[in-house]
């Protein structure tokens, strides 16, 4: 039997309509519905609920999308065995699986009872969906064969590009990461691993995601999961060669494609392979090429970039015995977040240095005796580990007995020569050399289309990818 209760909160009064129930066989009261303060539940009285509507538009929207597409068709061509299961095939099955996680992101268990029974669903695919538990789930997932996912999924990017017209000039590579909540003791999950994490949960086990985008669309052409312990240097190596298949299978031809990916994935030998194979647009790390940095500060010229003026410097010149073309550029705000980036760590790095400075002032009582030597290694150490080592100086003075006086300062000089001549740098490098300085510089820039897919993705109240919970 429901009652009415009133709560307080902060000072307030609110009602709401509450019933006793056992939950796991106890009695604990749930709320039926929230009244509010005495003064809404009264206007409420006298001039009735406003009536809530629902919308299931993203539902319809999904289903024209797959029918589009032909998915459930699509599925069902790889399957050896059409199986039929509560009158839906494999293809079907798992298109409804894919929309409940756009629409209404919740377990197997909870498709039905949780979001499908609420919907037009059933009125949709004119038939019942009421036996669509999470074992109708699991069986029509068993019978689709892991081999046959790899063919699936390039006959749909075949459609896509067809139906929606997808250009494939220029081709954005990126990987990330997502924890899970995995047991450490599942040892039958070898995909799920400890690495570095970029949403800092290094606790957390987890997997990689790579995904290669076209820039215009955004739309995902292919994408390959991977152990959460790999680098993006090993993924890249591991998966370059299926991502040259699928595109030589799409467009029979690769003169037209062009790659772009982060510098992370570089190394001489991969490198190599893909100038070899494909028209790039990549990275290197200046620091790696201090000459070439070291020459572009004397030729920076100014150059528009999409309405922004930039200071570049333009070469054609070998770098890991390639011919390639080399666009050394300023990034402002990459600058600005060095500095900051740097004084942050100045400022922790001169927290522990205070801490020392008034440890070692007081000579030892009882134990081992301090050394100099021992205590310039360790200072020494301390500030490799916070900054570029000439930013920071400093002296040691012995006091009385096994007593010092440390003193430390930032080289003004060096910081402004830093700020000057190599922070914000960026080195772009390519093979398509008849490209403009502009056009180099405004591919890259389509990385921020990738990491916005993966922000996307990321969303809980959009797809629910993550925690995955096993």
């Amino acid at each position: 039997m429901a009652t009415i209760q009133k709560r307080k909160r902060r000072g307030h009064t609110y009602w709401s309509i509450v019933e006793s129930r056992r939950v796991n066989g106890k009695p604990r009261p749930v709320i039926l519905e929230y009244l509010g303060t005495t003064s809404s539940l009264l206007k409420r009285l006298r001039e009735g609920s406003p009536k809530k509507v629902k919308s299931y538009g993203a539902l319809a929207v999904m289903l024209d999308i797959a029918e589009e597409l032909q998915i459930v068709e699509t599925i069902n061509k790889h399957i050896p065995h059409k199986q039929l299961r509560d009158g839906f095939t494999v293809g079907g099955s798992l298109v409804l699986v894919a929309i409940g996680r756009v629409c209404y992101p919740t377990s197997k268990r909870n498709w039905f009872q949780g979001w499908a029974r609420y919907t037009s669903l059933s009125y949709l695919l004119r038939r019942p969906i009421n036996k669509l538990d999470s074992q109708h789930f699991w069986d029509q997932m068993d019978a689709l064969p892991t081999e046959a996912i790899a063919l699936i999924e390039e006959d749909i990017v075949n459609i896509l590009i067809e139906k929606q017209k997808v250009t494939l000039d220029t081709l954005l590579y990126d990987t990330t990461s997502f924890f899970t909540y995995i047991d450490s003791a599942n040892e039958r999950c070898s995909l799920f691993q400890r690495g570095k994490n970029k949403q800092k949960r290094m606790d957390l086990r987890q997997f990689g995601l790579l995904l290669l985008v076209s820039r215009k669309e955004q739309l995902p052409l292919f994408y390959k999961l991977y152990q959460g312990n790999f680098t993006d240097r090993t993924v890249f190596k591991e998966q370059f060669k299926q991502i040259l298949n699928r595109f030589k299978a799409i467009s029979a031809s690769l003169e037209d494609i062009t790659l772009i990916f982060e510098r992370g994935n570089n190394s001489k030998k991969l490198l190599k392979e893909v100038s070899t194979n494909i028209h790039f647009v990549g990275a290197v790390s200046p620091s790696h090429h201090k000459a070439l940095i070291e020459q572009a500060n004397k030729s920076m010229r100014a150059v528009s970039v999409n309405g922004n003026t930039i200071d570049c410097y333009r070469v054609r010149t070998k770098i890991w015995h390639l011919d390639l073309t080399a666009v050394v550029y300023i990034s402002e705000k990459l600058r600005q977040d060095q500095i900051r980036g740097i004084e942050q760590s100045i400022k922790k790095l001169f927290c522990k240095l205070n801490w020392l400075k008034e440890k070692i002032k007081v000579p030892t009582k009882r134990g081992r005796k301090r050394k100099k030597k021992s205590l310039e290694d360790k200072i020494t150490s301390l500030i490799a580990s916070y900054t570029p080592f000439s930013l920071i100086e400093w002296s040691l003075l012995p006091l009385i007995g096994d007593a010092f006086e440390l003193d430390f300062w930032i080289n003004k000089k060096e910081f402004d020569l830093l700020k000057e001549q190599w922070l914000g740098r960026r080195i772009l490098i390519t093979n398509r050399h008849q490209w403009s300085t502009e056009e180099i510089i405004l591919a890259y820039h389509g990385q921020s289309y990738v990491e916005w897919a993966f922000k996307t993705i990321k969303n809980p109240f959009h797809l629910a990818l993550r925690p995955q919970y096993h």
